[in-house]
């Protein structure tokens, strides 16, 4: 074996602990649920379908089977529906990947999960790395911040899984602290603002992350005086305007100006949506959802913790506070906050140390008071309901902090006995026990296929030309079980339907309980287009092809109720 070949062999061995956290994360805590030759989609019903139908509705626009985008063929014949939630269009091409190979749409939606939480992995390894932590505390920290309980938790909103921007955009906002230029700016730029495209709830987080990591860059960087660390960013800014040429200032205009004009275009839908619907969450509603100290320890779908976890009573909206960190990473934060590891990364693990800390205490209701409700007053925080769900965002800096703690013990354990590796050894396995031990909720690929058959063996053979599909709601299931399987078996026929189920509804808008909510919904929706007509409700009403509802009167399809 020649020089070259033996250094790049012990490299790989060196980088060993990477490379194992990342399979065992994706094999066991990705790939085992989803069963032998992915027969289980993840997540229920509910979310994790209509995911794939934004996924895919995506799809068939690039294809240009539907029209405008943001108007999806849901709540028929509202517009913007796209943006009544998360639009997906930042990983909607990972999806359009599997499509194009030939895959079905089930199938497509559950290799857009599996790439999810690699790219997730592989960011935060990146940034790891490239921060020079040593390869067994880049792989504790890639693993917790992409497998750790808390994430595992929201499983069921799979629109929140793709988080692969938040490590980047942190360390390029460090990384311009260090090394100001200009291409480090336009890089935080593209990470930001794809974040957004991602998914919105965790763009928004992420813009409260970095401007709390802009606040205590200055108070936590090495300083003299009060001044030194006020003059730190306009230091900076300076330093990126003596260094630029004037190519680079053109070329950093340009890249600018299209990362503006990108955020505006997807903000742009929303903020009409707004305008044109009136949506907005009032602050009771959000006043539920801010996380209390239980939160915290609660973790009900652990195999660990789960029994101890469900002994905490009286948590409303209970399934959205799993915010346990799970026992090894408590522990890792306590050996860190107790040894205060001197080595190089020392102010960047704590600089994102105290910043998670301070997105904890923001969002944090103590006793009926809570700091968040003056972010909720900032202009688009208000639109955000599920405030736990920061904690995907929060996963970051602890990740980073915990693999510093990881690489201060390598450092400490040299110069110890051999029970405490032992003892930290067996706390990194406990970080990977925690989330291999989980209770993954998942339904059968083919079953739910098989709900869209039966529906579709009950339409007439005769259909009108352009038909809307309208389907009544099943009693003994949940109304958005039937409501998506309405927008699932619609979208495989290439019709609109009346039904729908998103983050907002239209003005007027009931689940199909009875049929005498089908002239009341396109009514509803002449009242909002300012539609007086009398032909438009025919027109529209004799394109309805109505299933299993036994109380229509077919006296509708003649005159206007």
């Amino acid at each position: 074996m020649n020089n070259r070949a033996a250094a790049l062999l012990h490299k790989i061995i060196d980088q060993a602990p990477v490379w194992l956290f990342l399979i065992v994360g994706m094999w066991l805590v990705v790939l085992r649920p989803l069963g032998p030759h992915l027969t289980l989609v993840p997540g229920d019903l509910g979310d994790a379908r209509f995911n794939n139908y934004i996924l895919e509705h995506f799809y068939q626009w690039v294809r240009g089977a539907v029209g405008g985008y943001w108007t999806a063929p849901f709540f028929y014949s509202f517009p913007l529906t796209t943006a009544f939630s998360d639009n997906l269009l930042g990983s909607a091409p990972f999806y359009t990947l599997f499509r194009v190979i030939g895959l079905d749409r089930a199938t497509s939606f559950q290799g857009w999960y599996i790439i999810g939480y690699l790219l997730n992995y592989i960011a935060g390894g990146y940034v790891l790395w490239r921060l020079r932590f040593k390869p067994l505390a880049v792989g504790v920290g890639a693993f917790f911040f992409t497998f750790g309980l808390p994430v595992l938790a929201q499983e069921n909103h799979a629109q929140l899984l793709y988080r692969f921007c938040i490590p980047l955009a942190c360390y390029f906002l460090w990384r311009f602290y260090q090394l100001p230029r200009l291409k480090t700016l336009i890089f935080l730029g593209v990470w930001f603002v794809w974040q957004f495209y991602l998914t919105i709830y965790m763009g928004l987080f992420l813009s409260l992350l970095l401007v709390i990591l802009f606040v205590l860059l200055p108070l936590i960087v090495p300083a003299k005086t009060f001044k030194q660390r006020l003059a730190i960013w306009p230091r900076c800014l300076l330093e990126t305007w003596s260094e630029a040429h004037l190519g680079e200032w053109v070329l950093a205009f340009a890249a600018m100006a299209g990362l503006g004009f990108a955020f505006v275009a997807l903000i742009l839908p929303y903020h009409d949506t707004v305008k044109l619907y009136g949506f907005s969450r009032n602050l009771s509603e959000v006043w539920a959802m801010i996380p209390r100290f239980k939160s915290y320890l609660l973790a009900d779908n652990s195999q660990l913790w789960g029994s101890l976890s469900r002994l905490i009573p009286n948590v409303n909206l209970r399934w959205e506070h799993q915010l346990f960190l799970g026992m090894a990473a408590v522990a890792l934060v306590i050996v860190g906050i107790a040894a205060r590891f001197q080595t190089a990364n020392r102010t960047v693990a704590w600089l994102h140390f105290s910043a998670a800390i301070a997105l904890i205490a923001l969002t944090l209701n103590v006793s009926g008071v809570s700091l968040y409700i003056l972010v909720w007053q900032v202009p688009g925080m208000n639109s955000i309901r599920a405030i736990p769900r920061i904690m995907l965002v929060v996963m970051w800096p602890l990740a980073l902090f915990i693999a510093w703690v990881v690489d201060g013990l390598l450092l400490r354990l040299s110069e110890h006995h051999r029970w405490t590796q032992d003892a930290a050894y067996l706390v990194v396995g406990l970080l990977v026990v925690e989330s291999v031990f989980y209770i993954h909720t998942t339904y059968v690929k083919t079953d739910a296929q098989a709900r869209l058959d039966v529906l579709a063996q009950q339409i007439p053979a005769v259909v009108p030309a352009n038909p809307i599909l309208y389907v009544a709601e099943n009693p003994s299931d949940p109304y958005w079980a039937t409501e998506i399987d309405a927008m699932m078996l619609s979208q495989q026929l290439g019709w609109p339907t009346l039904n729908g189920y998103s983050g907002n509804i239209p003005p007027g808008y009931k689940s199909s309980t009875s049929c005498t909510q089908l002239p009341m919904l396109i009514k509803n929706y002449m009242d909002f287009a300012g539609i007086t007509s009398e032909s438009f409700y025919l027109e529209m009403m004799n394109r309805v092809v109505p299933l299993g509802f036994t109380d229509c009167d077919p006296t509708w399809w003649e005159h206007m109720p």
